[in-house]
């Protein structure tokens, strides 16, 4: 099972950030280290984020501003609030913000990576109880972990989640993706068809993720939970 997180640091402090970002980049997790929510924003990260931890006291948007932004879009992920504020207050407000924990400055990094171990239950939990696969927005998760899906993989991998047994012949497949049906773009619908079932197996599909079928088309080998 996958116990490796994608997280996401917005703290301001330069050498704060990258200590924290070299601890935990050491525990094997994925982790993109930024200074403030602006930046956040001009990166456009979002659904395969499994854990936000954020300074309350960020430039600009303040943290508590930037977690409930975050809460509001992504209601699963997790979010872990650093601060030196202490009041009761304070964690009050770090709460109803959207915070899973609150964390006081300066943080034990034995304290942190226990943090981030509840994190990686919480993750592997949701896997146990769901070994299907499920795309939500632009993100197919499964049994092994995500992967992030082109505009055309999302189109396709929908097209076939609708489809009876779960088929659909090379006409369907090319008007889906606005492909005239010739020798030509049939190769570039086998491009197409090779990626995305690369993506699915790596995530836990059964193999081989998407079937061919002679003279007929293709068929995914289980159905895909699409989520709106």
């Amino acid at each position: 099972m996958v116990s490796k997180l994608s997280i996401v640091l917005v703290e301001d402090h330069d050498d704060l950030r990258e200590l924290t970002r070299q601890v935990l980049v050491q525990l094997g997790h994925n982790v993109q280290a930024i200074s403030s929510a602006e930046e956040l924003d001009d990166l456009r990260i979002g659904a395969d984020v499994d854990l936000f931890l954020i300074d309350l006291n960020l430039p600009g948007e303040d943290g508590l501003s930037l977690s409930k932004r975050l809460r509001a879009a992504h209601p699963q992920v997790g979010i872990a609030m650093v601060t030196a504020r202490t009041r009761l207050g304070d964690k009050l407000e770090g709460y109803e913000s959207g915070a899973d924990i609150y964390l006081h400055k300066p943080v034990e990094f034995e304290e942190l990576c226990a943090v981030v171990n509840t994190f990686v239950r919480r993750k592997l939990s949701s896997l146990e109880k769901h070994d299907g696969l499920v795309l939500s927005q632009q993100v197919l998760s499964g049994p092994r972990g995500k992967s992030r899906l082109s505009s055309s993989e999302i189109d396709l991998l929908s097209a076939f989640s609708r489809a009876p047994s779960l088929r659909l012949e090379t006409w369907q497949l090319a008007e889906v993706l606005n492909l005239e049906v010739s020798e030509l773009n049939k190769s570039s619908l086998e491009v197409r068809i090779v990626r995305l079932r690369k993506k699915l197996i790596q995530v836990g599909a059964v193999a081989p993720g998407i079937d061919a079928i002679r003279n007929f088309g293709y068929r995914l080998s289980q159905p895909v939970k699409i989520m709106s």
